[in-house]
């Protein structure tokens, strides 16, 4: 090898070595120094620190957490590639009052990563907000609830709400005071709006900061659907009330009102209609009413969110009435009874019982037929104390008692006699009549006392004064006997001379 050659290979080598020299200079880790915390808050702290390059692009973040396994860092940042200390600055937040944290910069370029010692830092104590559930929700309020916890400080505290998480609204400021411990609070709100989800959340302040409560939800409920329809099954004593009820999302119960006013006045009892979405069927049947008688009614459902009432309904239970045209008559003569059927309708079948004295129940003595505005009468005979009831679609009517008169008759006969005879359905023989006869003050006076013999027949001879005297006979009540009425016959002219 010529010499040349020989200086020609020293140079290079010379050259590479600088070379390489100067490549690991530019290859160092960068430094990273840990500095103090700053602004350290309740739930935020400013962490600080210094880096040098060491003139390599290097890039730097904090680590930090509860241990020295840290387990969450900062957005990672450019520190540059100068040769310079850099400052390096991160805020962090969401952190937990009175809570000791640890950290420490982190720093890396080509040449490999340095961690910075660890540092110590302690969160202040702060507010401490907790939102809780509504309660008392109705259609239109409804209660806001959560706790407070001022760690001491003079504390004031409000619930912001609205229909979505930007809220809108917010109660009175109020104060919480300064304690240690959780206080319970509770906000009630009005004016809202039928069927909405509200979200709410509970806001704490003191000099160390202001906490905000997670965000909850209500929904203000609507008020279940009653809607009252027509009754059924109706009968002189009873009937079914029918009603729908749609709970609209609550659990709900239902009972129907009723009386014989739109007042009202007995209600039925409270059923569960449970907390559905849509209508279901209610229905009620009645009893021990009253016949031929005019009953209101409407259905009522009530949840967290109100009551509701269905419109007013009415019905008539079945019913006919009886009337007579006489209550006592003679023997032979009538009385017309009459009535009328609850519904005023012509065509109507109604039945006409009656029952003699003596008798120990009702038997069907006509059937009739309504007429119009529902009208009936029928002309009876009764020939002792009858008792009548008219029936119509299973309704009975009151009763009617007519009493019976014997009908008493008186004739002259010859030689100043007069022949009585008492004429009923029965023989009256062995009972006693009078003779009267009106004297001059108009009064009657009993001239004799005869034993109704054969036929209920009885003669008097009577003494009587010289000229024209007025006589009649007559059976008392208590001689008719039991099922007749007294009885009287007709005023007779006889003139002695």
């Amino acid at each position: 090898m010529t010499n040349g050659r020989r200086l020609l290979i020293a140079f290079l080598t010379l050259a590479a070595a600088a070379t390489l020299a100067a490549g690991a200079a530019a290859a160092t880790k960068p430094t990273a120094i840990t500095g103090p915390v700053t602004a350290t808050g309740s739930t935020t702290a400013t962490l600080t620190g210094t880096v040098n390059p060491n003139g390599d692009a290097t890039t730097w973040y904090f680590e930090y957490g509860k241990t020295t396994g840290y387990g969450t860092k900062t957005a990672t940042q450019n520190a540059g590639s100068g040769t310079a200390d850099v400052a390096a600055s991160a805020s962090v937040t969401g952190l937990t009052p009175n809570t000791t944290y640890h950290y420490r910069l982190v720093a890396t370029n080509s040449a490999g990563t340095n961690h910075g010692t660890d540092g110590i830092f302690t969160t202040s104590t702060a507010v401490e907000a907790v939102t809780n559930a509504a309660t008392n929700v109705t259609s239109s309020s409804a209660t806001l609830n959560g706790s407070v916890n001022p760690f001491g400080r003079a504390t004031t505290w409000y619930f912001e709400y609205g229909t979505s998480t930007n809220y809108g609204s917010k109660t009175s400021l109020q104060s919480a005071g300064s304690g240690t411990s959780s206080v319970a609070v509770s906000a009630p709100v009005s004016g809202l709006s039928v069927g909405k989800t509200y979200h709410f959340r509970i806001v704490a302040m003191n000099t160390a900061g202001t906490a905000f409560g997670h965000d909850a939800t209500f929904s203000t409920g609507t008020a279940p659907s009653a809607v009252t329809q027509a009754a059924s099954s109706v009968g002189p004593t009873s009937a079914t009330l029918n009603g729908t009820v749609n709970p609209n999302g609550q659990s709900t119960t239902w009972w129907f009102d009723y009386g014989t006013t739109s007042s009202y006045g007995s209600s039925t009892s409270t059923h569960n209609a449970g907390s559905g979405t849509s209508a279901s069927s209610q229905k009620v049947t009645l009893t021990s009413l009253a016949p031929g008688t005019t009953y209101h009614f409407r259905i009522v459902a009530k949840n967290a969110s109100g009551t509701s009432h269905g419109a007013d309904q009415s019905f008539t239970t079945t019913g006919i009435t009886i009337n007579a045209s006489a209550l006592a008559v003679l023997y032979g003569g009538g009385t017309t009874l009459s009535g009328t059927v609850s519904n005023g309708a012509a065509g109507e079948t109604v039945t006409l019982l009656e029952r003699q004295f003596g008798e120990t129940s009702f038997h069907s003595i006509v059937t009739l037929v309504s007429a119009s505005g529902g009208t009936w009468s029928y002309l009876a005979h009764p020939r002792i104390r009858t008792e009548y009831e008219a029936m119509w679609k299973g309704a009975l009517s009151s009763t009617v008692a007519v009493g019976v008169h014997p009908v008493v008759t008186i004739r002259a006969l010859s030689g100043r006699r007069f022949s009585v005879h008492v004429i009923a359905a029965r023989s009256f023989v062995g009972h006693s009549v009078k003779l009267q006869r009106r004297s001059a003050l108009g009064q009657w006076v009993t001239v004799g006392v005869r034993t109704l013999s054969s036929g209920s027949i009885a003669v008097f001879h009577p003494t009587l004064p010289k000229g024209v005297s007025h006589l009649r006979a007559v059976i008392s009540v208590n001689q008719a006997g039991a099922g007749y009425l007294g009885g009287t016959s007709r005023t007779i002219s006889y003139r002695r001379r």
